[in-house]
């Protein structure tokens, strides 16, 4: 599903771009090599951005909570 349509920026390079280590909104148009049009997509990357950052983080912490 296109995320920016602006863009052409789908959920999924979104996605990738945060896994990469796009933190931000600026970051992942940065990542694209792409500059924010109307931002319209904002709210949207914005969750995604601490969505994906928060599965990234429960998985990196799950090795952590099962040796205790």
């Amino acid at each position: 599903m296109y995320v920016c349509i602006c863009n052409a920026i789908n959920c999924k390079t979104v996605r990738r771009t945060v896994e990469d280590g796009a933190s931000s909104i600026a970051s992942v148009f940065k990542a694209c090599g792409k500059t924010p049009q109307c931002g319209r997509c904002f709210t949207t990357i914005r969750e995604m951005v601490g969505e994906t950052k928060a599965a990234n983080c429960d998985v990196h912490m799950a090795p952590a909570i099962a040796a205790e």
